[in-house]
C-alpha cells in the first residue's frame, strides 16, 4: 500500500516553520506578525519536534509493514530422498541400487485467508492514522491555548503593572509634597497598602507566564526559557455557531467515533478470518524419481498436498498433531465485534454531550462579549489616568482614585478572560468536529 497520508502534511509544516523562522528573523514589532500566520507556524513546528507525533508517525509505517507481511507467498520447500534401493529380477537376481526423489512445493493459503488477513491489516493502518489525527489536533489544541494563554496573562501583568506604577508615582507625590496632616499619612498609607496586592498579582502573572511558555516550549521540542511570542491575543469577537450543524460535523468526522467504526469493521473481519483459519492450506509443485536397480526407471511429476484438520493451518500439512480446531478462537472474534458495537453509541453520545457542554459555554461567552461596548476597556483605562490627575489637584479623595484603578483592572481581566474562555471553547470544538470547524474561526 503506497503512502499518501503524510507528504501534504509534511510540506505544509516545513513551510510553516520556515515561515516562522523567517518571521523570526525580520525587524520589525512582534505585534505587526500576522496571529494566524504565527499561530500556524507554532503548530507546524510542534508537529516537526514533538516526539510523541513522531512515535504516531512511525506506528502508521510499522502497520503498513504488516500489511506488506500477510500477503506475502510462503517460501517454496525442496523435498529430497536418497537411499538404497534393493531390485530383484525376473530370474531371481537381486541388485542393491538406490532410489532418489527431488520435489519442490509450493505452499498455498486456502482461499479468502489472505485477502481478509489484509483486510484487517488495512484497518490497522487506519487506525494508526486515526491515532495520528487524534494526537495532532490535541497538540495543536494545546499549542493554541497556550498561545493565547501566554498572550493574556502576559497583556494582564501588564495592566497590573500600569497601576502599580501609577499608584507608586502617586505615593512619591504625597511623599516629596509638604505634609497636610494626617489625611495626608493616611492617604499614603492606604495607597501603599494596595502596591502590595498589586506586586503579588503581578508576581503571580509573571509566575503563570513562564510555566505557561515552558508548556509551550515542551510541545515545541524547545528549552524551557525560549521566547515565545507573547502577542497572540484571543479574538475580540466571535461568531455564531449551529448546535444542529456542529452534531453533523461530529458525527461525520470526530477522530474518536472513527475510530471507534474502524475497530468495528476490523473485529468483524477479524471474526470472517477466524471463521476460515481452520480451513486447510495446500501446496503443489513438480518431481523428479528416480530408481536404479535391474533397470533404471525415472520420470517427473506433479505433488499435490493438502493439510489435514492438525496442526497450524497457515503451514500445510507438517506441523504438529493437535487438531486445528477454532471453536475458542471463534467465540472470543463474536465478542470480541460484540464489544466493539456495544461501545460506540456511549462514545456517540458522549461526543453530543461534550459538544452540547462546549457549545453552550462558547454562545454564553459569545453574549457577554456582545454586551460589553468596544470602547469599555479604553473608556476605563482613560478614566483611571483621569483620576491620578484629579486626585494629585485634590478634586477626588484617595478611595475614589483606588476605584478608578481598580475597575479598570478587573474590567480588563474580565473581558481579556471571556476571550479567552470563548477561544478555548472554540478550539474544543474544532477537535470535536475532527477538525471540520477551522481552528482559527474565520479568514483574518
Amino acid at each position: 500500500m503506497k503512502r499518501k497520508h503524510s507528504l501534504v502534511p509534511r510540506a505544509a509544516r516545513s513551510l510553516a516553520l520556515g515561515a516562522l523562522l523567517l518571521l523570526a528573523a525580520t525587524p520589525r514589532s512582534e505585534a505587526d506578525l500576522p496571529r494566524e500566520t504565527v499561530l500556524s507556524a507554532l503548530v507546524a513546528e510542534a508537529q516537526a519536534r514533538n516526539p510523541d507525533y513522531r512515535s504516531y508517525e512511525a506506528a502508521i509505517q510499522a502497520a503498513e509493514g504488516q500489511f506488506v507481511q500477510v500477503g506475502m507467498v510462503p517460501k517454496p520447500q525442496l523435498i529430497a530422498f536418497v537411499g538404497p534401493y534393493l531390485s530383484g529380477g525376473s530370474g531371481g537376481q537381486t541388485v542393491l541400487g538406490y532410489q532418489q526423489e527431488f520435489e519442490i512445493l509450493q505452499p498455498f493459503y486456502f482461499p479468502g485467508k489472505v485477502s481478509l488477513r489484509k483486510a484487517v491489516a488495512r484497518r490497522d493502518i487506519l487506525l494508526a492514522q486515526l491515532l495520528l489525527k487524534e494526537f495532532g489536533l490535541s497538540l495543536e489544541v494545546a499549542v493554541r491555548s497556550l498561545a493565547q494563554q501566554i498572550a493574556v496573562t502576559v497583556a494582564s501583568a501588564g495592566a497590573a503593572r500600569e497601576i502599580e506604577e501609577r499608584t507608586a508615582s502617586v505615593v512619591a507625590f504625597l511623599e516629596k509634597r509638604p505634609k497636610v496632616g494626617i489625611l495626608g499619612y493616611l492617604d499614603s498609607r492606604i495607597l501603599e497598602g494596595s502596591l502590595i496586592g498589586l506586586q503579588q498579582e503581578v508576581r503571580w502573572l509573571e509566575e503563570s507566564r513562564w510555566s505557561l511558555i515552558a508548556q509551550l516550549n515542551a510541545y515545541l521540542g524547545r528549552t524551557a526559557e525560549t521566547p515565545i511570542p507573547e502577542f497572540l491575543l484571543p479574538r475580540e469577537s466571535f461568531p455564531p455557531l449551529s448546535l444542529e450543524r456542529l452534531f453533523s460535523q461530529a458525527q461525520r468526522h470526530n477522530v474518536l467515533l472513527e475510530i471507534h467504526r474502524v475497530m468495528i469493521d476490523r473485529a468483524r473481519q477479524q471474526r470472517k478470518a477466524t471463521q476460515i483459519a481452520g480451513y486447510p492450506d495446500f501446496a503443489m509443485g513438480p518431481f523428479w524419481m528416480a530408481y536404479q536397480g535391474v533397470n533404471f526407471d525415472a520420470g517427473p511429476g506433479i505433488t499435490l498436498t493438502v493439510g489435514l484438520p492438525v496442526g497450524k493451518a497457515e503451514i500445510p500439512g507438517i506441523e504438529g498433531i493437535a487438531w486445528a480446531n477454532q471453536r475458542g478462537n471463534l467465540a472470543t472474534a463474536k465478542a470480541m465485534e460484540e464489544q466493539a458495537m456495544a461501545l460506540f453509541p456511549a462514545a456517540e453520545r458522549n461526543a453530543q454531550s461534550l459538544i452540547f457542554a462546549r457549545f453552550s459555554a462558547y454562545e454564553a461567552t459569545r453574549n457577554q462579549l456582545a454586551l460589553q461596548p468596544p470602547s469599555l476597556i479604553a473608556s476605563l483605562g482613560e478614566a483611571a489616568a483621569l483620576a491620578e490627575r484629579q486626585y494629585r489637584v485634590g478634586a477626588i479623595d484617595v478611595h475614589r482614585f483606588l476605584a478608578a484603578q481598580q475597575q479598570y483592572l478587573s474590567a480588563f481581566r474580565a473581558v481579556l478572560a471571556a476571550r479567552l474562555d470563548a477561544a478555548l471553547a472554540w478550539l474544543d470544538l474544532f477537535f470535536l468536529t475532527g477538525g471540520e470547524l477551522t481552528a482559527k474561526g474565520f479568514p483574518e
